[in-house]
């Protein structure tokens, strides 16, 4: 039988509360996922072209990545919108582009499908870990490529597979086998939705995107302890808060100790929690 699909609307309306919550938790952790993230963001502002005096447009861009990068690059003479479905993480990315001193950001509060902008009005699109959220990707890309000047490049990334990216998938698993939860639907939206090459390249080729590629990174976070990391974790990524917060107090609490001792195997001699990640990147021609 076929997995059912979650309703768009429906989805998206708890992706808007998720990410709203989670805001503050960006806001205290951005500095180590800026250290660990930043190579991402420019090579995805590389892969999409981006150089001074572009118009960049950059959907579901969270607390303002890869925004910053694109801007610094497109300079002055260039431009920056920055999209996102939760108003929080608007508003920090906003605070942080303020802080920055960069002048040639706009921040539009949208999700992706939701987004009206004039064809072909941007020199380049991003997406670094966001629009795999969305529970049409395909559609929202091919609404992105309609804004884009013809021959323009967008530039996506996307976790690979559970077993190579530890930071979430041990966390999610120890969650869902102590609390004796199935896993989602394959193609469910969220951040191991599209774990492969070909499903990450495959959203830009379903969107009309051609002279498709697509690359690996890793990306390695490091934590002082397990406890920290499991602080992290639950402070950072509603998909995981989704499956624990729903049961009773005293049930999640004995989650987050489970997933501190599963994480505890991964510590180094100094206690400190270190973890490498496959990302993967895609590129497409409008």
């Amino acid at each position: 039988m076929e997995a059912k699909q979650p309703d768009p609307v429906e989805f998206r309306d708890g992706q808007r509360q998720q990410w709203n919550a989670a805001a503050t938790g960006w806001r205290k952790w951005s500095e180590l996922i800026d250290g660990a993230a930043s190579g991402v963001s420019g090579r995805l502002v590389e892969l999409a072209g981006v150089e001074p005096g572009s118009r960049v447009l950059d959907v579901a861009a969270g607390y303002g990545e890869p925004s910053l990068t694109a801007a610094r690059t497109a300079g002055p003479d260039g431009s920056v919108v920055a999209t996102d479905i939760s108003a929080e993480m608007i508003a920090f990315g906003r605070e942080r582009a303020a802080a920055a001193g960069l002048e040639n950001i706009e921040f539009v509060e949208s999700d992706a499908v939701g987004l009206d902008f004039a064809e072909a009005s941007f020199d380049a699109a991003l997406s670094r870990w966001g629009i795999i959220f969305d529970p049409d990707g395909e559609a929202a890309a091919a609404r992105v490529r309609g804004f884009l000047k013809p021959g323009a490049r967008m530039a996506i990334s996307a976790w690979g597979s559970p077993e190579r990216v530890p930071f979430l998938a041990i966390p999610m698993r120890t969650a869902m086998q102590r609390l004796d939860v199935a896993p989602p639907p394959p193609g469910t939206p969220g951040p191991l939705s599209r774990p492969s090459p070909e499903a990450l390249g495959g959203l830009l080729g379903a969107a009309g995107f051609s002279d498709l590629e697509v690359e690996e990174t890793e990306v390695t976070f490091e934590w002082r302890s397990p406890e920290e990391f499991t602080t992290f974790v639950k402070e950072i990524a509603p998909p995981i808060r989704a499956i624990i917060d729903p049961h009773p107090q005293e049930v999640q609490d004995e989650t987050w100790a489970a997933i501190t001792d599963a994480i505890r195997g991964e510590a180094a001699d100094d206690g400190a929690v270190r973890l490498s990640n496959l990302a993967l990147l895609a590129v497409g021609r409008a």
